[in-house]
């Protein structure tokens, strides 16, 4: 199976690099010569025709023109508004592929070095934009065989091992930090498309990264660190002012699984394997930590994701397969007993449904997602949470009532038995993933990243309905 898959990805690369060459040689044909020249800065750029008119994202797009060069450093296309993967040119013909979100469709390409005035044209025909929700590949190398290493570089190169947790900087939307579970910190660029270790294991006296937290205003780091001193850091402290680069000691325990802080408040909330108990400390150093309560039983990792408003947090019982809920007493400012909410303690299945009737395995990371229709409604509460549930190898989504439903994962039945894999494509009919740990939301382009761990790479998902409109430039998402 894996060799058939194999040869259909080579057949199928190479037929899309015959349908180039053989596109721009019909097209160059039709003056009855090959101009391939550099593009001429004196004289216009012209747009007179593109194939094909409609698509999705990820559709290969052929732009015909006149004097667009053959450097593709310096050609840049815009479709509706967002930039489009250019991969090649002959002079007379662009080949790009069209971003995601690109609902306009407006077609514009520009030619022009970083020292020169850029030469602009549009398009007179519009390509019409089919919405389309996709899971894609945003970075990570794997070879065929599936051997992969932990390498720094552009997404093309960049290779990750075991990654388990997403956080977006507050004050750069382009920068994404990734948790490498026993490896490190890893800082992805979505603007420079590219991925640079930030710490290491045995720096900053990290032993094994957890998770990633941050304060209030935005300039503080904190990461969650396992080990098994009592008197050893649970949590270390980074500082933006100080560029993430010296470590101070936030709290002291052993086997913290994970941490976050009160998005108001700013106290600090740990968790601690050994009696499965929830830490509290306001970080003052006049105040003790203290134990505000145990979550069943000894032995269970916890996961802890605080709604935007501060109102209450959701615990993620990565080994004991339920979500519980934590009302916030803004008085005491502390966290109270959890409650219930999603899928039974220690039973393990995949079943959408309400609260407790329904089944998940080893939830990990979540994230908030403010949904606009709850703010017409009226709700009280307007976001969903969408999470990473591990051993379903899916993505799923909480309503604030407690409806869990299957977003992305476990599709392409007919390629084998399995419910897990590597397939790009339709949330649900195609795309599969193995062991999904992280999650991170784009607010502002609407895009979720996953940390697909047992596949090594970082995967988006683009839900595309009839009210999104292109909030933001995006680069394109390319299948490598």
């Amino acid at each position: 199976m894996k060799k058939k898959q194999k040869e259909n990805r080579l057949g199928k690369a190479m037929g899309i690099f015959l349908l180039f060459a053989m596109s721009c040689f019909a097209f160059s044909c039709k003056d009855d010569k090959v101009d391939s020249k550099s593009h001429d800065p004196s004289k216009p750029v012209e747009i007179t025709d593109f194939s094909p008119k409609n698509g999705s994202a990820r559709t290969r797009l052929f732009i015909y023109g006149k004097n667009f060069g053959t450097d593709i450093s310096q050609i840049m296309v815009k479709i509706g508004g967002v930039d489009a993967k250019v991969i090649g040119s002959n002079g007379e013909c662009i080949y790009c592929v069209v971003p995601q979100r690109a609902f306009d469709g407006t077609i514009e390409v520009s030619i022009g070095g970083e020292n020169e005035t850029p030469v602009m044209a549009e398009a007179t025909e519009k390509f019409s934009y089919e919405r389309k929700s996709l899971v894609t590949t945003l970075c990570g190398t794997v070879s065929e065989t599936g051997e992969y290493t932990v390498t720094d570089g552009p997404f093309e190169k960049a290779g990750f091992k075991y990654t388990t947790w997403l956080s977006f900087d507050p004050h750069n939307p382009n920068y994404l930090y990734a948790v490498e579970d026993y490896a490190g910190i890893r800082l992805i660029d979505l603007e420079k498309r590219e991925v640079s270790t930030l710490i290491t294991c045995g720096q900053m006296n990290i032993a094994r990264p957890r998770t990633i937290a941050w304060s209030p205003d935005g300039n503080t780091m904190y990461i969650s660190n396992d080990q098994g001193s009592e008197d050893g850091i649970s949590n270390i402290a980074l500082r933006r002012e100080e560029n993430f680069l010296r470590a101070e000691v936030a709290t002291r325990s052993r086997s913290c699984n994970g941490a976050a802080v009160h998005p108001v408040n700013g106290e600090i909330y740990y968790s601690q394997w050994e009696g499965g108990s929830i830490w509290r400390d306001d970080l003052n150093d006049d105040k003790p930590r203290e134990e505000l309560f145990k979550i069943w039983a000894n032995s269970y990792e916890i996961g802890i994701i605080f709604h935007p408003t501060g109102d209450y947090a959701y615990m993620m019982g990565h080994n004991f397969n339920a979500i519980v809920k934590s009302t916030y007493n803004w008085e005491k400012k502390q966290l109270e007993v959890p409650q219930p909410f999603v899928g039974e303690f220690g039973q393990a299945g995949w079943i959408d449904g309400v609260g407790t009737q329904a089944r998940i395995e080893s939830p990990w990371q979540g994230v908030f997602v403010k949904n606009e229709e709850y703010v017409k409604q009226g709700k009280n509460d307007v976001y969903d949470f969408y999470f990473a549930d591990r051993a379903t190898h899916s993505i799923r989504k909480i309503t604030p009532e407690g409806m869990l439903v299957t977003i992305a994962g476990r599709g392409s039945e007919g390629l084998d038995s399995n419910v897990w894999g590597y397939v790009d494509g339709d949330l649900r009919k195609e795309a599969r993933f193995n062991q999904p740990r992280g999650i991170a939301y784009d607010e502002k382009s609407a895009i979720f990243y996953v940390a697909d761990s047992e596949n090594r790479r970082i995967r988006t998902i683009t839900i595309e309905n009839e009210t999104d409109t292109v909030e933001a430039d995006q680069e394109a998402q390319v299948e490598p």
